[in-house]
């Protein structure tokens, strides 16, 4: 004789149910922006790779680009390392950014670093390494408590700030 499930018994494991993935998705989403987080990364390295090439090629001096503090300082980023990435376009675009058409792409050249020597002394200002390019706007966030964007410091380096929310 088969036996049938009961209403009740339907209902218990349906709220079982909803109660795992309530806990799980957090979870999920959590682990996909860190993926996101790691991706931007990559590509933040990558384009530290291309400023290396293209410093090899002039004189070891950083470019003089056009960034968010001064939109008229020089060409964009883009035109100057466009040889050096490959025509890798994706390179340039966060996977975090919500805005999918930013002019430009994801990330801003820091226009402090114009022309300058990329030795270590150089881009060093007392005791601080100076970033030559991050995330345009701080994409990353963590549960919501803080604020993170990615800096890229040359040798290729790349490391994320974590700031408190205002």
């Amino acid at each position: 004789m088969k036996r049938a499930f009961t209403l009740m018994e339907l209902l218990v494991t349906i709220g079982i149910l909803a109660l795992l993935a309530g806990i799980l998705l957090p979870a999920l989403n959590n682990a996909r922006e860190a993926a996101r987080r790691a991706s931007c990364m990559s590509n933040l390295r990558q384009l530290g790779t291309a400023l290396e090439l293209y410093g090899a090629a002039s004189g070891y001096r950083l470019p003089v680009c056009a960034g968010s503090f001064d939109p008229e300082a020089g060409p964009s980023i883009q035109s100057v390392l466009s040889q050096h990435v490959a025509g890798n376009k994706g390179v340039w675009q966060c996977p975090s950014d919500p805005r999918k058409d930013r002019i430009g792409g994801s990330y801003d050249w820091n226009v402090y670093a114009n022309g300058l020597c990329m030795d270590r002394k150089t881009l060093q200002i007392q005791g601080f390494y100076m970033p030559v390019m991050s995330d345009y706007d701080q994409f990353h966030r963590a549960s919501g408590k803080d604020s993170r964007r990615n800096w890229l410091y040359l040798p290729a380096e790349v490391q994320k700030m974590v700031r408190p929310l205002q």
